[in-house]
Order: C-alpha cells, then structure tokens, then sequence
C-alpha cells in the first residue's frame, strides 16, 4: 500500500473511532481527543515506516543493478543489463543503449533500432535529454503500443568526448515524466556507466597499441618469407569467426587472439638456430615448442603459450607431442583448423590453392582425425559454407 493511502486509511479510521466516541458527548471529550491524537501518531508512523521499506527497497534495487551491470563478461552485455535494469527501476516498457562512436554499438530491444536511426543526428547534436512523440513524428514506422520515446545522453568518461558515451532510450505508450527517485537512478546509472565505458575504451587503446607491436614484429618475421606475408592475421581472423560460434568467454578471445598472431612465433628462433647449428633439422621443424618457449607463462600468457605449443597436435593423438582429443587446448584446437584453412586458400603455390567451400570440405575428411569436429563444424557455419548434399 502506497504511502498516501496509509495516511488517507489511518485519518478515516481515527475520525470513524473518534465520532463513536463523541456519541457520548461531552463526558467523552477527552477520551476522543486522546483517541484522534493516538490514531494520527500510528498513521504518520506506519506512512513514515512504509516510505522508509520502499526507500530502501529502491536502494538495494539500485546496488543490485549496479552488481549486475558490473559483472557481466563484456562491455555489451553490460550494456545489455543496464537496458534491462532501466526498465525495470524506471517503469518503463521498451529500453535500449546506443553507445556511440567509431566502434559503437545498440544493446537492449532491438525494436527501438529503427528509430535510433531516424533521430541519430538530434541526438548527436545535443548533450541534453530529448522527447519525442508518435503524433509529431507520424511518418515514422513506430513498433506495436509505443507513442513515446525519451532520449537521455549519460555522461562520458572524464570529460565532455561524445565518443563511447552511453545514451538512453526509453519508449511506452504514454509519457512518463521522470519524478525526484527516477532522476537518481538514471544519475546514477549514467555514472556506472561512465566509469564502464571508460574502462573498455583504455582497454581498447592498451590492446591498439599491443596489436602494433605484434604487427610490428610478425612483419619482421614475415618479411623473411613473402609467401607467409598476412598469414598470422588471417588466421586471426578466421579463428575469430570459429570462436564467434564457440561461445568463448572475453579472456578466452583474448588468449585466442594472441595466440593466432604468434602462433609461427618460434619460426624466428627455428632460423636463428639453423644458422648457428645447420645441423638441428629436427630441432628446427618444432617451431611450435620453439615458439611457445618464447612467451612468459604468466598471466594470460599460459593460455596463448600452450595454445602456440600445441596448434601443430593430431586431434587423434598422432601429432608432436602425442597429446590427443581434449588433452589439447582448445584454442590450438581452433587455432589448427583456421591455420589449415589458410594454408589451403592462401599459402599452397597458385595452382593448388581452393576456395573457401572446398578448403572446408578437405578440412572436413580430417574431422575426429586430424581436427576437433566441433571445431570443424564450428568453421563451417561461421563461414556458411554447410552444404547439405554433401556426404
């Protein structure tokens, strides 16, 4: 029960008790009196008591919409839980975050996209909250019930930069004027995500910057061999649209990435090695063990590291090391299926390269034998080459 109907109940109660007890005149006048002033007391304190209990209620609702928002594995789904927590903390229908810029995305209900597009440019030109209205803007193909739409930009990390700030969109089918406690959460909110975006925009330039310095050095590497010229960053590429169909975790892609760029690393130390001992031959054709003693198992790194060292392992067991099915890591796993992938469409000389559909169906024939199947099946629906007369 609302606040206002406790005080408006307890009020009609006490002057229902104080008019019985007026019925006996004034003999009972001071009995009445105490009796009204009992009854306003318990009103205001039960009123004041159930105001306290939805405060509070609307504070850990608030908390628990922070915990959440925090603890989701990516910056998109993040933002897919502060849609979800705007409308729910807010009474609201329809939500949806636009975060802008260059590498900017929608989260929340993808019913509202249509319309981001159409006012796209208004809300880019202001920092401002804006309202719209179905009967002012008729022409538009508005979804199913909603007649409204709110717009309201969240501040950005340190400072005014529109670029990676968060903005609001709210729809219903009637307006909804935001009241003192609707302002808090979406202060609030817009704060949490502020520090968020921050965060994932200093995560993006760290990883900007290691992505140069391991173009830089793969160049190098590469320059020795025109033949292998891209051949690390198209296995990244590939390995990044297998992992897309996986449901890896934010590290797992991490770990993946790195690995697939310096999966060939321990080529360098293979050719140091065969000019100082050109006797090594044996030594030199494990540049995957070479490679993988290369990087420091710290960190993220005992991931990249073992995925290097093992993306040459047979998937039946007859590779290097003798390691087989689940014993290899999974990013080598998807690493030696999207490193095949591109010895067949790229590296192999011009008159024995294939396109995409039958490079797939030759890594196919080594599915349970050379290759994780899952993984195989993984390749061939991300690149959408299933073909289904195909035996």
């Amino acid at each position: 029960m609302e606040s206002k109907q406790i005080v408006f109940c307890g009020l009609v109660a006490t002057a229902l008790f104080t008019a019985i007890a007026l019925s006996g005149w004034a003999a009972d006048i001071v009995v009445a009196f105490f009796i009204l002033a009992a009854g306003i007391l318990l009103t205001y304190y039960i009123a004041l008591n159930q105001k306290r209990m939805e405060q509070s209620g609307h504070l850990w609702d608030l908390i628990k919409a922070c915990q959440e928002i925090e603890q989701q594995n990516s910056i998109r789904e993040s933002m897919e839980e502060l849609a979800r927590w705007s409308g729910r903390l807010l009474h609201v229908r329809h939500t949806m975050v636009w975060v802008a810029g260059e590498n900017g995305f929608q989260a929340g209900d993808a019913s509202l996209y249509p319309l981001l597009e159409f006012f796209r440019q208004k809300i880019e030109a202001g920092n401002s909250s804006a309202r719209f209205h179905k009967s002012d803007n008729n022409d538009l193909a508005w979804p199913q019930g909603l007649n409204w739409l709110a717009v309201y930009p969240f501040p950005a990390a340190g400072g005014e930069d529109k670029e990676g700030r968060a903005v609001l969109l709210l729809a219903d089918a009637r307006p909804c004027e935001p009241d003192r406690q609707a302002r808090e959460v979406l202060e609030v909110l817009g704060r949490h995500s502020a520090v968020l975006l921050g965060r994932w925009r200093a995560g993006q330039s760290d990883r900007h910057d290691e992505q140069i310095l391991i173009r830089s050095l793969l160049a190098g590497m590469e320059a020795g061999d025109s033949a292998f010229l891209g051949h690390s960053e198209r296995v990244v590429a590939v390995s990044g649209l297998i992992a897309g169909q996986l449901g890896l975790d934010a590290e797992e892609m991490k770990a993946l990435e790195y690995s697939a760029w310096l999966h060939d690393i321990g080529k360098i130390a293979a050719t140091a090695i065969s000019k100082q001992q050109p006797g090594e031959d044996e030594v030199c054709s494990d540049h995957a063990s070479l490679g993988a003693d290369l990087i420091p198992a710290t960190g993220i790194f005992k991931l990249v590291r073992e995925a290097v060292r093992h993306h040459h392992e047979r998937y039946d067991g007859g590779g290097p090391l003798g390691l087989s099915r689940t014993e290899i890591p999974f990013l080598a796993r998807i690493i030696a299926v999207a490193d095949i992938y591109d010895a067949l469409t790229s590296l192999c000389p011009e008159e024995d390269k294939v396109d995409s559909v039958t490079a797939v169906k030759v890594i196919k024939k080594g599915s349970g034998t050379l290759f994780d199947p899952l993984v195989v099946v993984a390749l061939e629906e991300a690149l959408g080459t299933d073909d289904p007369t195909d035996s």
